[in-house]
């Protein structure tokens, strides 16, 4: 996900910029602990550790500094944020090993590395750092080189020279391990919280641009409505004066049967066109805003092909009983949303006239299957069929809506789309329904059909 990938970016950046800030405090701290309080330390293994966290954050930076986040995904961000900070957490206990072990007051600095860790890791990668950081710091109470200076009596020596566990070891491990414990527990649950809420808000954000996309799409529909309305009402009349007209001369035997036949087609195509604008404006309006109704899943598939005019080419078959089980859907907008992934078959299907319909029963929810062998999709135009006025057909063949408007429909109710395709093989569209949808769901199509009742309202308004 790109918001993902943008945030262990940042986590990457200020790990780079706080690992410059700890070598800088290691040679400070080393420093006067030498200097300043004289205590006797070998520096070598120091210069070691401190060299190869130098190297490596380096690398980091040159590496961090030409990578394209997005080539990424999470479980790769989190395996390199995880090594690093494994790394570090190995770096801190040498450090520690060589300078005392668990009687340097240093070692409060292992709670750091995993607060850290639980911020900008997944869970899983938090825990594991956890039980390094209990392992290691057993190790250090086993074994580490003393020094004079930190000596706190026989009771917290190494465990390899005392030969026995003392009762303040047990009790600095277990409060180790419940302060680590604590720490990582309550800071993943925040972080997961954090992590959810910016998801919410990122699909409310998506959800409201869609909102925007259909008031769009419904003032569209409107100012398409009302511009439309009037010459096809015009052209519908003069149609029908010509019709009679045509009528009468046959009589004479000058017009033949044919023409008047062609006429009343160009009527009858122009009565379809008015009732589409006629749904769209105002009755599509109250036939959505019923909400649910009840209907058999066969008399839905008669909704659905009842306005194609190819239906004769979709072979349908259901499974079982399918046929009979009953359905409490908005049967208006899921018919027309099922109807326009039918009919995108039927035109992708153009050439050999091929599309079948599988409907089928899996208890709380029926599957429709819709499959072409048409000329198929494309990766690149797979990931954009859903888009709002994204179409591959010829201009005039489409306004790139019916799978838009679909997919809002059903994921609406409570249901899923799927759309597998294989260029040269066709495209198979799955649709799973909900045999009782939530009754209070709104549908994409009250919401257009809102709009476009508002902006009518509006533009009627204006006029008046």
């Amino acid at each position: 996900m790109p918001g993902s990938n943008h945030r262990f970016s940042v986590n990457l950046d200020w790990l780079i910029k706080l690992r410059w800030v700890a070598v800088a405090g290691q040679l400070i701290t080393i420093t006067g602990a030498v200097v300043g309080v004289g205590i006797p330390i070998t520096l070598w293994p120091l210069a070691v550790v401190i060299g190869l966290t130098v190297i490596s954050n380096f690398l980091l930076m040159f590496w961090f500094a030409r990578v394209t986040t997005s080539h990424y995904n999470e479980a790769t961000w989190n395996l390199i944020l995880g090594l690093v900070m494994t790394m570090d957490m190995l770096s801190l206990t040498t450090l520690l090993f060589t300078t005392g072990g668990p009687t340097n007051p240093f070692c409060l600095f292992f709670f750091v590395n995993l607060s850290l860790s639980a911020v900008v890791l997944h869970r899983n990668w938090a825990w594991g750092l956890n039980l390094l950081a209990i392992v290691c710091y057993l190790w250090l109470m086993f074994q580490h080189v003393s020094v004079p200076q930190l000596n706190l009596g026989i009771a917290l020596m190494p465990i390899r020279e005392s030969g026995v566990v003392s009762l303040p070891q047990i009790g600095l491990l277990l409060a180790f391990a419940t302060c680590s414990s604590v720490i990582v527990y309550f800071m993943t649950r925040l972080t997961g919280e954090l992590r959810q809420q910016e998801i919410d808000l990122r699909l409310a954000q998506q959800q409201q641009a869609r909102s925007e996309k259909l008031e769009a799409l419904g003032t569209l529909a409107a100012g398409a409505a009302h511009e439309l309305s009037t010459p096809l009402t015009t052209i519908a009349l003069v149609a029908k004066d010509v019709e009679q007209v045509l009528k009468q001369q046959t009589m004479d035997g000058h017009i033949s049967a044919d023409v008047i036949e062609d006429v009343g087609l160009i009527r009858g195509q122009l009565d379809r066109c008015k009732r589409i604008l006629d749904r769209m404006a105002s009755h599509a309006g109250e036939t959505v805003g019923e909400m649910m109704q009840r209907i058999s899943v066969g008399q839905l598939w008669e909704e659905v092909i009842e306005e194609l005019e190819s239906a004769d080419d979709v072979a349908v078959q259901f499974t079982g009983n399918c046929q009979n089980r009953t359905l409490s859907v908005p049967v208006d907008a899921l018919s027309q949303a099922l109807r326009g992934l039918v009919q995108n078959a039927l035109d992708a299907s153009a050439t050999n006239h091929s599309v079948e319909v599988t409907i089928s029963d899996h208890g709380s929810v029926t599957e429709w299957e819709i499959r072409d062998i048409g000329s198929g999709m494309s990766d690149d135009v797979l990931k954009r069929v859903s888009e709002p006025f994204f179409t591959t057909k010829q201009p005039g063949k489409g306004m790139g809506l019916g799978v838009f408007l679909a997919k809002n429909v059903v994921d609406r109710l409570g249901g899923s789309v799927r759309i597998e395709s294989t260029p040269g093989k066709g495209t198979k569209v799955n649709v799973v329904l909900p045999r009782t949808a939530n009754p209070s769901l709104r549908t994409p199509e009250i919401d257009l059909v809102e709009s476009i009742e508002t902006a009518t309202e509006k533009e009627n308004s204006g006029r008046r």
